[in-house]
């Protein structure tokens, strides 16, 4: 009976390196950067051009004044929206895409609500760390 036990705390110990060993190789892939373009399912016109995707890339350069002066703008347009929890809001996303894009900011409201909310994960997975994806 000990004999089983220790056989089968090897085998454990043995999944557990593995799966370490994978996830470690997970993370190295991590290590690329960033993807931080938003990609339209169908193609989205505004201002007479049709826009397939856009690109968020200068959310790299953002600093925390430009995020305070965003938090700012947020706030003043919703009054009741809890700060601690702003940068999770779509209003506060929209505002940093179009500052980051140079687009208007219609650009950005005008949106379908689908794409509305894949910008609102890619900025917040950002600010977060995560990766952006759905």
């Amino acid at each position: 009976m000990e004999k089983n036990k220790l056989e089968t705390a090897a085998t454990e110990r043995e999944e557990m390196e593995a799966l370490e060993a994978r996830a470690e190789a997970e993370d190295g892939e991590a290590a690329e950067p960033e993807d931080l373009v938003l990609r339209f399912a169908k193609p989205y016109k505004f201002g007479g051009m049709e826009y397939t995707e856009v690109d968020l890339s200068g959310l790299e350069d953002v600093t925390a004044g430009v995020l305070e002066n965003v938090g700012k703008i947020a706030a003043k347009k919703n009054p009741g929206m809890n700060p601690a929890l702003q940068e999770m809001s779509l209003t506060f996303c929209t505002y940093l895409a179009q500052r980051v894009a140079k687009l208007p900011l219609e650009f950005f409201t005008g949106l379908p609500a689908k794409e509305a909310i894949k910008l609102k994960t890619l900025v917040t997975n950002f600010l977060y760390g995560g990766d952006g994806e759905d």
